[in-house]
């Protein structure tokens, strides 16, 4: 696409990321964006990588990850806060697109305050409308003005319910990429283990806390079976290292190695990884390497989002393919013993390997082809130079 800078009136931009996984999406369109659009402004609420892109942070989304309910209480007067400034920022800055990125919630918040003073509003990476309540989908259509959409059956959910809706592709395909093949990161890695386990707790605090305690434990009873094993655990830049070592402490015989953001490495180094529900699944999927999904929040959460979650899964390469091709383990069955059990079952039998293997290929192959982020960003460049305020 030809460079795009050539309009007279500077346009602003405002992209709003919640957390690491939108940090990261709105990352890859910011540094495309800025490519095609050099002198474009760009502000907003992101991490550490939307900044690098080339925005200008009013908050940081590490002041906004939080999970479940009880969490969200808790950052009330927080949130509540940011939402002011954001609405501030909009009515005084009048940006010619406010770009949204998942953290549905407070997301339709200012998305609803956006459209009220006449701003262009798209949502990228928009709520799983298809998993829990549906009915959402209908309150979101009337505060925004298009759609991107991660997955390709999204589309018509979006269309039929009245918006303009795209699909390029998920950004991840050809990002999800690792450093270099499994025995040189071995190597790397100085790991001498027959059989190598990759642990993601997560990229939040409170998913390490909720979660971390659990795969620890479970990790002692698949060392009780391959007394050889070794253990990869990946660190997200919002996680601090010395929370981690706290509970690898109190699991002396276990050979943990910490990576700081290597997750791809983590991933194609591994044998069989146990992955938090989210984004890490969809990124082993794309590497291919066999998994077993875990999840847990606060029991408040936990039960009251039983009687919401409508999809028959959890785990997005199973949602994907539309049916359980790797195992997924929430709630009550988030135990140790359980996520023992289904790692060493892959651990120990080749044709389950082979059999998951393949299945991620084509869960991979129905994401599309490498370079969606471009295509979004230059999807927003064409609409940014259509739009007339």
């Amino acid at each position: 696409m030809e460079n795009l800078s050539q309009e007279k009136k500077v346009k602003k931009i405002f992209f709003i990321a919640g957390e690491h996984s939108g940090d990261l999406q709105g990352s890859i369109v910011i540094r495309h964006l800025k490519k095609l659009m050099p002198e474009l402004e760009i502000t907003g609420v992101g991490g550490k990588l939307m900044k690098e892109a080339g925005m200008t942070c009013i908050h940081s989304s590490d002041e906004m990850a939080v999970i479940g309910i009880i969490e969200v209480i808790k950052s009330f007067k927080c949130l509540k806060l940011i939402k002011s400034d954001i609405q501030n920022w909009l009515r005084d800055n009048r940006p010619d697109m406010v770009v949204l990125i998942d953290y549905p919630d407070f997301n339709k918040l200012i998305a609803t305050y956006a459209k009220s003073i006449g701003l262009h509003v798209l949502y990228y990476i928009t709520p799983q409308v298809w998993a829990w309540r549906p009915g959402r989908v209908k309150d979101f259509v009337k505060v925004i003005d298009e759609a991107v959409v991660f997955f390709p059956f999204e589309v018509d959910i979006w269309r039929n319910a009245g918006t303009t809706v795209n699909w390029f592709g998920h950004p991840l395909v050809g990002k999800a990429v690792p450093s270099a093949p499994k025995d040189e990161l071995r190597n790397k890695f100085e790991l001498t283990g027959e059989q190598i386990v990759g642990i993601l707790p997560g990229s939040r605090t409170q998913e390490i806390d909720y979660i971390l305690p659990e795969l620890l434990a479970a990790a002692d009873l698949i060392l009780r079976k391959y007394p050889k094993v070794e253990f990869l655990l990946p660190l997200a830049s919002t996680i601090e290292e010395s929370h981690v070592r706290s509970y690898l402490e109190q699991h002396p015989k276990l050979k943990v190695k910490i990576v700081r953001d290597k997750a791809y490495d983590v991933m194609e180094a591994s044998d069989v990884c146990i992955v938090t529900s989210g984004t890490a699944t969809l990124e082993t999927a794309i590497i291919g390497t066999p998994m077993v999904v875990v999840y847990r929040t606060n029991w408040i959460t936990s039960v009251l989002t039983k009687y919401f979650i409508e999809s028959a899964y959890i785990a997005l390469p199973n949602v994907i393919a539309g049916r359980r091709i790797v195992p997924e383990l929430i709630r009550e069955n988030f135990r140790a013993n359980n996520i023992a059990y289904a790692a060493t079952e892959i651990l120990e039998d080749k044709k389950i390997q082979n059999r998951i293997r393949e299945d991620l290929k084509k869960v991979k192959k129905c994401l599309g082809e490498p370079g969606a982020g471009e295509r979004v960003a230059e999807h927003i460049a064409k609409r940014l130079l259509e739009l007339k305020y």
